[in-house]
């Protein structure tokens, strides 16, 4: 739609992509650290710490996995992975990379306040979704099937947008993926005023990330630039939604029936 937000001369443009990744970032991160102040009574300096290492870890885990499903691409020009401002994120590598991270890293530092500062990380990735994924609408990624519904978007031709065809109404699943990080947020709040144990939150934020983004997957028309393990069927992104479902519903299980070590956020 608009991919380069402000064109100020031929070298020098600032992109509509990477200037809403780090206004998700902001916005998810300033929420983390005022929660887990108030309800965990983690030090704000700790909280914004650990939300950088998550941003830098979870930019370089999607670009990593963009890199190999896209690795012809990569392999001719080295650097190029590098131009993240330009698009070509894959969520769930950097998902994957925080959670390993997260595991090794929270019970090493019990004053951050474990799972429950887990809990208001998955509440921090929602709200960075829903900002975040207009980075994908104004620079044309992650683009819908053609379609006749009335909420359809048009594309224009744009020398920098992926969207394709031009022209045509497509889906604008990056507007559904924003919405699904809103409807979590909202399903997490609602579920965390119960007061379960922590990390049961987080363990449903994955549990239903992954069934919204599989549904989601199959209104989108990126074939080539997502991957698919099976042509037509199955995107590499549904592939790794199966793990990532399987740790969620792990997880929920998991806590239910232990003590609950911190306050609920």
């Amino acid at each position: 739609m608009y991919p380069v937000l402000i064109d100020i001369s031929e070298s020098i443009k600032i992109w509509s992509f990477g200037t809403f990744i780090v206004l998700g970032f902001l916005v998810a991160a300033f929420f983390v650290r005022a929660r887990a102040h108030k309800h965990l009574g983690v030090d704000k300096p700790d909280s914004f710490n650990l939300c950088f290492a998550l941003l830098f870890l979870g930019l370089a885990g999607a670009r990593l996995l963009y890199a190999i499903i896209k690795y012809e691409e990569f392999s001719s020009s080295k650097m190029k992975i590098f131009q993240v401002w330009q698009g070509g994120l894959v969520w769930y590598g950097g998902l994957i990379v925080c959670l390993v991270w997260l595991a090794w890293y929270l019970p090493r530092h019990p004053k951050l306040g474990g799972w429950a500062m887990a809990d208001i990380l998955a509440l921090g990735s929602c709200l960075a979704i829903f900002v975040g994924r207009w980075a994908s609408f104004l620079s044309g990624e992650n683009y819908g099937k053609p379609t006749d519904v009335a909420w359809g978007v048009t594309f224009p031709p744009n020398e920098f947008s992926q969207a394709k065809p031009f022209g045509v109404a497509l889906h604008p699943t990056q507007l559904y993926h924003s919405l699904h990080g809103l409807i979590l947020f909202g399903i997490l709040l609602w579920f965390l005023k119960r007061k379960p144990n922590s990390g049961r939150a987080a363990g449903l934020f994955l549990i239903l990330y992954a069934i919204g983004r599989s549904i989601i997957e199959i209104y989108r028309g990126d074939d080539d630039a997502r991957g698919m393990v099976i042509d037509g069927y199955l995107s590499t992104s549904q592939a790794l939604s199966i793990p990532i479902f399987f740790v969620g519903v792990a997880i929920y299980l998991s806590r239910k029936a232990r003590e609950q070590e911190y306050p609920a956020p």
